[in-house]
């Protein structure tokens, strides 16, 4: 990992002094704070020494002439940003130390939006409540319309006003080291960039990024530690004791810590959000993803893993999504792993594909048109998770993904030539199922979190649960030819576009949390709101689509985390840029979005031309890849977290979900995308590209595969006119240029440009 500029960066000015003290410097009493003692709204750096009780905080207070450390500035200004490097020298041996770097803003409110990337969101001012994994909410908190977004413990800014406000995460558990802030009142975005730690006896020990506030909340510091020392460690729900310590320094060691500032005119979240997209790569210069198996392989690998989770039973046959022989609609793959099957194209996997479709769609099915969450292999529901507290419930983002997915894949029949293996009754129930949706907005004005799935009712309220609803019944509209479809997808598309604007979060797609903030139901949005661009050609939903993938950036893993050298992904030599972290509660990355391919990014980067989209994109495809175990199976676990997994990508198990989101990136992501009118290329596979001859009739592709695996790449080339026009679904069926290319070889490809 470097940790410097790119050397294409313009450097305006360099300052480096040193920091002095007068002899008479009065030193500040003791504190077990990181705020300002004495507030001071001209010094918005503090420089802080530190000791510690174990994990407790037993001293911080500005480093002066009498204290333990001397400390070097150097202040670079990049572009719009500030650099610093604050070099550390020990004056004497000391114990149980540790320093730290304080920005501190005055004239604070607990309005103003606090997000860590993965981590924190609106400050995680939620309501908390103990709860045990996967058990839903309590049941005194169904059919509340005042419930407050409720979540387990988790690091937080306090939303009692008065109360002590702190909270401390360390960039474990962080996808980008960094603390970002919009004042709403000033209209002022900020952001504070770092490493991931220091260099200390052959280990990193990473950083600590700690906010805290006065009682008032008239003054927040944000505070870069090193080393990071957590008072409680976040785990997979709630904290445990910390294991984190101040360290051992002798007279004349050093500590780096370096920070990018970056301030500017901000006047809302998506503006936030949309310049993080911009920086968020800027402070770490990490190496390039790692070209490891390409995507036709990946393909392979994950078809043939869905093919084992073929149930054949004594009545019925379906494709399961999970390690059990049960139906779990939507959500981690039900009715949605059988979309990369059907798209095989050969009859064998369609009479699979029917015979599921077949077990799946008449069962489990409420008098409203919504479905259950689960449907067991004897035919019958299955009470799991928040159900089994609550039988009749079920989660909104299940329903909305069948919705979604159903038509897709008839969409994709029909697309096959196949409209006459599509059954009548399965677009019956699908029918009613879209109906379901229009009926509960109609009567609520939302979809909530769950559902009753019965009386068609909100039985938990708030979240962005049905965001993948939206696009399900885009879809619908022009499958169906129902305009009142469109209607509502819009309607609801303004609530939830409006609210994640608000709170710079969203919430309610993972049935094993409670209502956390999750990046789940953010590339569902970001594709519901693309899918109505396509539908309608209204520019509003593709910027506003852009606006939620900057979002996802937030939960995508932008640097190239060291992780201890005794950890399986680091023996392996792991690069896990682009893993997907889950949600606040469960704290780890993963391979790939849950469960979708990302293509509404690809769909971004087509359209806006920002090369943002694409990049963040590929990142996701190349981590998907290290995750995949050498038997060709994969887990949900691709995570340097220290909450759960640390270093791990589950060997020896198998996740459903990845399986589908690997096949689904094979499939609607090109492998190389080309522009012919600019003989200009990206590249989304496991391969390089570049372009060798571009004429009025014909360029030329050079493409090496540096892999150990065979490749077929996938081209889709276009000019100018026709990436103007939407995409749509199901457009790989159309991509025709495919290109063999053989491990470690080369080949030049010939390809048409008029």
């Amino acid at each position: 990992m470097k940790n410097s500029y790119s050397k294409s960066k313009l450097i305006v000015a360099l300052f480096v002094f040193f920091v002095s003290f007068p002899e008479g410097h009065a030193v500040a009493a003791a504190q077990a704070s990181w705020l300002p003692e004495i507030k001071n709204e001209n010094k918005c750096i503090r420089l802080l020494e530190c000791t510690y009780n174990e994990a407790e905080l037993k001293q911080s207070r500005e480093i002066s002439a009498t204290a333990g450390w001397d400390v070097r500035m150097e202040q670079t200004v990049v572009n719009e940003g500030k650099t610093y490097t604050f070099t550390f020298t020990a004056k004497r041996d000391m114990k149980d130390a540790g320093v730290a770097v304080a920005f501190d803003q005055y004239g604070w409110t607990s309005d103003n939006y606090v997000m860590i990337p993965s981590s924190v969101y609106n400050g995680n001012r939620q309501r908390i409540v103990n709860r045990e994994y996967a058990t839903g909410l309590d049941k005194t908190d169904y059919r509340r319309k005042d419930l407050a977004l409720t979540s387990n413990p988790i690091p937080q800014l306090s939303p009692e006003y008065g109360a002590n406000s702190r909270l401390e995460v360390n960039v474990s558990n962080t996808a980008t080291p960094a603390i970002t802030i919009l004042d709403r009142a000033k209209q002022k975005g900020t952001f504070l960039l770092t490493d991931q730690g220091i260099d200390w006896n052959n280990q990193v020990l990473d950083h600590a990024l700690i906010v805290e506030e006065t009682p008032d909340r008239s003054v927040a510091s944000f505070i870069i530690s090193a080393p990071g020392v957590r008072e409680r460690k976040p785990e997979f729900i709630g904290f445990s004791k910390s294991p984190d310590r101040g360290i051992q320094v002798e007279k004349g060691d050093q500590i780096v810590i370096r920070v990018t500032e970056v301030i500017f005119p901000c006047k809302d979240v998506p503006e936030l959000l949309a310049r993080f997209m911009k920086e968020r790569k800027s402070h770490i210069q990490g190496e390039a993803p790692r070209n490891l198996m390409p995507m036709s392989e990946v393909l392979t690998r994950m078809v043939k893993n869905i093919d084992d989770r073929y149930y054949i039973g004594d009545q019925w046959q379906y494709y399961c999504p999970e390690n059990a022989n049960w139906m779990s609609y939507g959500w981690i793959g039900g009715l949605m792993n059988t979309y990369p099957i059907l798209a095989l194209g050969d009859a064998e996997h369609l009479q699979k594909v029917k015979n599921t479709f077949d077990f799946a769609l008449p069962r489990a099915k409420g008098k409203s048109g919504y479905y259950y969450d689960v449907l067991g292999a004897d035919g019958k529901v299955l009470y799991r998770d928040a159900a089994a507290n609550n039988p009749g419930v079920g989660l909104t983002r299940k329903n909305g993904d069948i919705l979604y997915w159903m038509v897709k894949q008839f969409m994709l029949l029909k697309t096959q030539g196949k409209a006459n293996a599509i059954d009548p009754e399965w677009e019956t129930n699908v029918r009613l199922l879209a109906d379901a949706f229009v009926n509960t907005w109609k009567k609520h004005e939302t979809w909530g979190n769950y559902l009753d799935v019965e009386s068609g009712d909100i039985a938990v309220y708030n979240t962005t649960s049905g965001a993948m609803a939206v696009a399900g019944l885009a879809l619908s509209s022009v499958y169906f030819d129902n305009p009142l479809y469109l209607q509502v997808a819009q309607e609801a598309a303004i609530d939830y576009y409006a609210n994640f604007a608000l709170v710079g979060f969203t919430s309610g797609g993972c049935g094993d949390i409670l209502q956390n903030a999750d990046s789940e139901t953010v590339i569902a949005l970001t594709t519901s709101l693309m899918t109505l661009y396509e539908v309608t050609g209204a520019d509003e939903y593709l910027k506003r689509s852009a606006d939620l993938a900057n979002l996802c950036a937030t939960w995508t893993v932008s640097f190239p985390y060291r992780l201890p050298e005794n950890t399986p992904l680091a023996k392996l030599g792991a690069n896990l840029t682009g893993a997907v972290w889950a949600s606040t509660q469960n704290k780890h990355g993963a391979p790939g979005f849950c469960t979708q391919s990302g293509d509404a990014l690809f769909k971004l980067y087509r359209s806006t031309g920002d090369v943002s989209y694409a990049e963040l994109l590929r990142d996701v495809i190349h981590a998907h890849a290290e995750g995949i175990q050498p038997n060709g199976k994969i887990t949900e676990r691709l995570t340097y977290c220290d909450a759960d997994s640390r270093g791990s990508r589950g060997d020896g198990g198998q996740t459903g979900w990845n399986e589908t989101n690997g096949a689904l990136m094979a499939l609607e992501i090109p492998g190389i995308y080309v522009r012919t009118d600019l003989g200009s290329l990206y590249i989304f596979d496991h391969v390089e590209a570049k372009v060798v001859k571009h004429g009025n009739k014909q360029m030329v592709i050079q493409i090496t595969n540096p892999t150990v695996y065979d490749a077929t790449v996938t081209i889709f080339a276009e000019n100018a006119e026709q990436a103007f026009l939407p995409l749509g679904d199901n457009a790989f069926l159309q991509w025709k240029d495919k290109v063999t290319v053989k491990a470690g070889k080369t080949v030049n490809y010939k390809l048409k440009t008029n």
